[in-house]
């Protein structure tokens, strides 16, 4: 049988592929040499946020009595809340499995490798397709310090240990520092750079930097390799970024960057005319599970002679306490792209909700284009913020002006009311320009 679509990995990219290509009629078969759902469901975004979830729910009871909530000092065990984390990683797996089976769409569980461009083969077995996806998604850089563990063995611990230092800054570097500052482990943060979160916008690192600081986490600014690869804590996380998996593609059918990722064009193809790459393994890619489901969606799209109909502005999210949420140009960016705009900020001081949750600094920043007034950016640094960067990312898409988004009536008491406090704030400002 000749497939209109093989793919090489069951992550976001390759499963939302799947689905997408066979909705459109197209014959699909899937090799995937581990557990389906991939990093994100199995070793990233999936078990890290039931870990901040249970981060959280431990520290709001450790600190209930200011909520008029007086009970026995609580006690984490952590190895029953491991053993949870599996049970919902496990059943959206077989979801996932069974979903597969629903729809018809082959999967093969073994190391594939492309042979040619037309060719795959798996367990001693060829297969033949007429278009490719390389969807192999990426892994954890080479630790930094020798006897570290990465993001994938930290999420197998049993037991916790009482210090933990993080090599990093970036995205995971800080969620795991939220999650094991709020289990009351000693953290500290050791960079080489000025500060965390050194791709985002500013404002929203130093409001991150003095969260965590208030919080009695460490972190060390300027460090030298030696000083990185020191073990002051019972356990350090090399947290430094991921790389692209290329592990059964031929590199002899694609081009690759100094990273190592595939270099693709618009509609997602490499310099082999039916062989595509989407998700984690691309050039640039910003390694996020939602953008490589859409890149996935679009290859189908593609390969069954639709649109690829990808949106241009994607929410990135990190999932600290207040969460973090940004979505189109930052102001450093907006800048760098000569592009005139005006910014307004709402604090969230005043914000009922936030009051109530008791959270600390909290703000939503606008960013609209001088001339047309159209939302061009947004940085949140508040409780929900995944939630509710949807809405902003919308409005970016569909070319929103300030007064389209003043025209939401946003439920009261929320969180998301301070959009339009934003607005409001931002709508003043171009009035004065």
């Amino acid at each position: 049988m000749i497939y209109d679509l093989a793919i090489l990995g069951g992550g976001p990219a390759g499963y939302s592929a799947a689905f997408e290509a066979v909705k459109l009629g197209l014959s699909v078969i899937l090799f995937e040499k581990q557990e389906l759902g991939g990093t994100c469901l199995n070793r990233g975004c999936v078990p890290t946020k039931f870990l901040a979830h249970i981060a959280d729910i431990y520290h709001q009871s450790y600190n209930s009595r200011e909520y008029g909530i007086i009970s026995e000092k609580p006690v984490l065990d952590y190895l029953a809340a491991s053993e949870k984390k599996e049970e919902i990683v496990s059943e959206l797996r077989n979801g996932l499995e069974q979903s597969m089976k629903l729809k018809k769409i082959e999967v093969v569980n073994g190391y594939a490798e492309i042979s040619d461009s037309l060719h795959i083969t798996c367990h001693g077995e060829t297969y033949e397709a007429k278009n490719i996806l390389i969807a192999t998604g990426s892994i954890p850089a080479e630790p930094l310090a020798e006897g570290a563990v990465t993001s994938n063995e930290i999420l197998e611990l049993k037991s916790l240990p009482k210090s933990v230092k993080i090599i990093g800054g970036g995205v995971i570097a800080s969620e795991f520092a939220n999650i094991f500052s709020f289990l009351g482990i000693e953290v500290t943060i050791a960079i080489r750079g000025e500060r965390i979160l050194r791709k985002w916008d500013k404002e929203i690192a130093v409001a991150l930097t003095q969260n965590f600081k208030k919080r009695g986490i460490k972190i060390l600014t300027n460090q030298t390799p030696e000083q990185l690869s020191e073990k002051t804590a019972d356990i350090i996380l090399s947290a430094v970024g991921r790389k692209p998996n290329l592990c059964g593609v031929n590199t002899s059918l694609i081009e690759t960057d100094e990273s190592g990722g595939i270099i693709v064009d618009r509609s997602f193809r490499t310099k082999t005319e039916n062989i595509f790459a989407a998700g984690d393994v691309i050039s640039k890619s910003r390694m996020l599970a939602h953008t490589a489901m859409e890149q996935g969606k679009a290859v189908a799209r593609i390969a069954a002679g639709k649109e690829s109909g990808i949106p241009s502005a994607v929410v990135e999210c990190i999932y600290t306490s207040p969460e973090v949420a940004s979505v189109g140009f930052t102001e450093a960016e907006a800048k760098e792209k000569g592009v005139q705009f005006v910014s307004a900020k709402s604090s969230m001081r005043s914000n009922a909700r936030t009051l109530i949750s008791d959270l600390d600094r909290s703000f939503i920043k606008l960013l609209a284009d001088k001339s047309t007034r159209k939302l061009i950016g947004a940085q949140l640094f508040c409780n929900r913020a995944s939630d509710i960067a949807d809405e902003l990312a919308l409005a970016i898409n569909h070319g929103f002006t300030v007064e389209d988004l003043l025209k939401a009536a946003r439920p009261h008491p929320s969180f998301c009311e301070a959009i339009t406090d934003a607005a409001e704030a931002l709508s003043e400002k171009l009035n004065e320009v």
